[in-house]
């Protein structure tokens, strides 16, 4: 489903995911990964969307080696990359799957390692390589506010 015009904080309608949805969607995703079979040998969270999720999935998965990809103002950062090994499965975790280009970039750097996505949420139903696991098909052009992003801490994580 592609929605018409472009989706941005300012300008668009917002729906709120809670502390509680996040924890919700992160069991989901541990939950699809255990179905199938997959193991991975460390966690990649994409910087600042993935951070939270990153940790979360790495405690129900029970995965020790948490590492970042630095993205900054929708730029990755390969000079300051984690250092990988083509031996290892990696899980790169996001909050939402968007545009595309977050994982297009990440593919373009890390194609010759193995891994999948994981993103709490996915604006698309997204059916590519490397594979993803998705909590959550939205169906609406609503921005997303995840609950690190609120001001005044409106909601708190239990």
């Amino acid at each position: 489903m592609k929605f018409k015009g472009e989706i941005n904080k300012e300008t668009s309608a917002k729906e709120y995911c809670s502390w509680e949805e996040v924890d919700i969607l992160t069991k989901t995703i541990a939950q699809k990964i255990r179905n199938s079979n997959k193991k991975y040998d460390a966690i990649l969270g994409i910087t600042n969307g993935g951070i939270i999720p990153a940790r979360a999935l790495a405690k129900q998965l029970e995965i020790n080696d948490i590492q970042f990809i630095p993205f900054k103002n929708k730029k990755l950062y390969s000079k300051v990359m984690p250092i990988l090994s083509k031996d290892k499965k990696y899980l790169i975790v996001d909050e939402i799957y968007d545009t595309g280009e977050t994982l297009s970039k990440v593919d373009n750097v890390l194609k010759k390692f193995d891994y999948d996505f994981a993103f709490l949420m996915s604006r698309y139903r997204y059916n590519g390589k490397p594979f993803a696991y998705v909590g959550k098909l939205l169906n609406h052009n609503k921005w997303i506010v995840f609950p690190w992003e609120m001001k005044n801490n409106q909601y708190r994580y239990r």
